[in-house]
């Protein structure tokens, strides 16, 4: 899995290249998804938002991010198929907690995300996890990691930026 900039490349993340953010700047990514797992796959990419302090997932025990998900993408992908969803998101609110920002409110792809998301101290270092979840039909259930050739795998990756308030 991946994540493409606003022009579909390895770059241009953030406009004018500034992971600061105030509310209100739009932001469009594409996330990338490929099934190399030899058969038919649904899978669900979670996504997170974090601070520096979260725990990121674990890929030696395969645990996820123990934060909850504010947001998620599903579908069945035949063998080999690529999944390109494109995520366009900006922050809505922000509120000052003494040295800290918290992040109230998130538009992505136009559906309004709200509560106490994340905060960090001075705005920094906030980040979005995306987590890959696939449905193992072993324990009828959704999976972060699989087993193969004896070693767990799993398949997350991460986007760091800040968050300033405008005065």
């Amino acid at each position: 899995m991946w994540i493409l900039g606003s022009d579909g490349l390895a770059e241009d993340y953030f406009p004018n290249n500034n992971s600061t953010l105030t509310a209100g700047e739009a932001i469009s990514w594409t996330l990338g998804v490929y099934n190399h797992m030899n058969g038919l796959e649904y899978v669900v990419l979670r996504v997170k938002m974090l601070n520096s302090t979260l725990s990121s997932p674990d890929e030696l025990t395969g645990t996820p991010s123990p934060v909850s998900t504010i947001f998620e993408f599903s579908r069945i992908l035949v063998d080999n198929e690529t999944w390109s969803i494109p995520f366009t998101w900006r922050i809505v609110s922000l509120s000052r907690q003494t040295q800290s920002v918290m992040i109230t409110g998130l538009s992505v792809n136009q559906t309004l995300v709200t509560g106490n998301l994340a905060s960090a101290i001075l705005g920094i270092n906030f980040r979005f996890i995306f987590e890959l979840w696939f449905y193992d039909a072993s324990t009828n259930m959704l999976s972060f990691a699989w087993t193969s050739s004896g070693a767990t795998h799993s398949a997350w990756t991460q986007i760091w930026f800040n968050a300033t308030m405008t005065s």
